[in-house]
This record gives structure tokens, C-alpha cells and sequence, in this order.
């Protein structure tokens, strides 16, 4: 784990970047155990990484990224779910889902802008 990234589990910060500070341009949403198990590696800095549950307003406050990221498709939640609900905090930043080998990303991305007009979304796709 990079010491650089903060990681929010049930309330507090299990690691805390170099500096000491929140400053966070990243907030990832999902699970911690999947991310690292698709391969994908932490930036050496301003990530952290939260569950689906913990995607509040007071978080969203505290951490105010930049982007906030996350899968399409989650074990506990979809990135539409997410975008209903980032949109609902009025979150204003841009909001990134990635999948692999997406079949037709533009239906997801018609749908999302469709129910959260003010979201910047987009879709990023790896292929495998």
C-alpha cells in the first residue's frame, strides 16, 4: 500500500499520506479487496479510497476531490447508483466508472446523463 494514500475504513484513516495532510485530487469508491485484485495499482499520491456507504456529504467535504472514480459494476453497488447519489450531494467535480470490455458504454453514459444532468461523467474502458 502506498503511504501516500488515505484509506477511510468505518470512520477513520488507516494510512495517512507523508505530508500529513487530506489533500486529496482522487476519492475512489469501492471495494478495497476487488481494486487490488483487478490489478490496479495505487498513484503515489492524493487518492483515497472509500466504500460505497461512506459517500456522504460530510466525506465529500472533507476529502473535496477533484474526480472521484469507481467500477461500472461493484459487488455492493453500480456506477449508476453512484452517480444518482453523488448527484443528489451536489457533488460538482468529475466522476469517472471504468470496466473492462464494455459492450455499449454510451448506453450507460445516455443513462447517467439523462437521471444526473449536472454530473460531469464518463466511462473508461480497459481492454483486456
Amino acid at each position: 500500500m502506498s503511504k501516500n494514500a488515505l484509506f477511510l475504513n468505518e470512520g477513520s484513516f488507516t494510512s495517512v499520506d507523508r505530508e500529513g495532510e487530506h489533500s486529496v485530487k482522487v476519492l475512489a469508491v469501492g471495494e478495497l479487496e476487488d481494486w487490488r485484485g483487478q490489478g490496479n495499482s495505487f498513484p503515489s499520491g492524493g487518492l483515497a479510497f472509500i466504500a460505497f456507504h461512506q459517500v456522504t456529504q460530510e466525506n465529500l467535504e472533507h476529502f473535496d476531490p477533484e474526480m472521484v472514480c469507481s467500477p461500472v459494476l461493484a459487488r455492493s453497488f453500480d456506477c449508476i447508483e453512484l452517480a444518482v447519489l453523488l448527484h443528489n450531494l451536489s457533488y460538482t467535480g468529475m466522476y469517472t466508472a471504468y470496466g473492462n470490455d464494455l459492450p455499449k458504454p454510451d448506453l450507460i453514459e445516455r443513462e447517467v446523463r439523462q437521471l444526473c444532468p449536472r454530473l460531469d461523467f464518463r466511462m473508461a474502458q480497459r481492454d483486456n
